[in-house]
This record gives C-alpha cells, sequence and structure tokens, in this order.
C-alpha cells in the first residue's frame, strides 16, 4: 500500500475523512487515505459495487457492507479489443471495464467532458463508465476522418458511425 496524504491530493474531497473507501477517477481504490495496491481486493471491491437507492455506491460482499465515495464513475473502461468483421475491418468493440464485466460498446452512449475526457454507458446503459488513458488511446486508434476532412467516424457494423463533436 502507498499513503498518499489527503491534505496534499486535490483530487480527494474534504468528505473522503468520513467515508473511509474512496475510488478515484483513475480507477483506484482508497481506504482512509492510503492506496490499496493488492490487485485481488481491487478486483473484488470493483466487483462488489452496489448502486445506492440514493445514487450513492456501497460495496456489498456477504452480509458486509461499506459506503464508497466515488470521484467521478464507479466503471472504467479498462481495455478494448476490436472483432472484426468483412474485409478485416472493425466491426464491434468489445469493452473491458474494471470489475471484470466484458461488454460491447454502444457508440451511440458515447460523450466527453469539458476536459475531453470519453465516456460511455454500460450494464444496459443504466451506469456511465469513463475510459481510462490505454482503452482511449486504442479506442481513438480506430477513428477516422472523413474524405472532406470535416468530421470523424468509426468502423462499426459495416457501416461509418459519425461521432458528431466528440
Amino acid at each position: 500500500m502507498s499513503r498518499t496524504p489527503a491534505e496534499s491530493t486535490s483530487s480527494q474531497p474534504s468528505a473522503q475523512k468520513s467515508i473511509p473507501l474512496f475510488l478515484d477517477k483513475e480507477g483506484k481504490w482508497f481506504h482512509e487515505g492510503i492506496q490499496i495496491t493488492h490487485v485481488r481486493t481491487v478486483e473484488l471491491f470493483s466487483r462488489s459495487l452496489v448502486k445506492e437507492t440514493d445514487g450513492g455506491y456501497s460495496i456489498k460482499i456477504g452480509s458486509e457492507n461499506s459506503r464508497v465515495q466515488v470521484e467521478d464513475t464507479p466503471y472504467m473502461v479498462t481495455s478494448l479489443s476490436v472483432q472484426h468483421g468483412e474485409a478485416g475491418k472493425p466491426c464491434e468493440y468489445l469493452l473491458r471495464l474494471n470489475d471484470g464485466r466484458k461488454e460491447f460498446l454502444d457508440p451511440g452512449t458515447l460523450t466527453t467532458n469539458s476536459d475531453n475526457v470519453l465516456y460511455c454507458r454500460v450494464r444496459n446503459g443504466t451506469e456511465k463508465a469513463r475510459f481510462l488513458r490505454p482503452a482511449y488511446y486504442d479506442f481513438c486508434s480506430h477513428i477516422e476522418l472523413d474524405e472532406k476532412g470535416v468530421s470523424y467516424w468509426l468502423p462499426w457494423r459495416g457501416r461509418r458511425f459519425h461521432l458528431g463533436c466528440l
């Protein structure tokens, strides 16, 4: 475990002190300001996240329940793989999430924020997932510019999916 002083880390809100578990925007878990680095613990926590009725999140493992402060989104796209169709062109994009799930991308759910961070909807459209940098760069390598050099598109299911103002 590596210690990250809460007072010197502006990305960790002050509420961190009252809720001991914290999931930052890069998918790193903390307990009372100390980063959790044990891989299996991180995987277990990510798989055990549950959305509460008030919109917040908790980890539920057996009869244990602990509230989690989530900095951005509870789900992150950690990597993607491309499934190729005819003539070897990309057809589908399979996302791997931080909780171990794999889901196909629905490009119609892609959005960006003011910092140009890429997001999509996952879990049947019920949750927002943030693309972590490696997945983002991999995804961007599949984006193409149209012949006029005006708009970007993604090869998807044998057609061009225009990305608009992403």
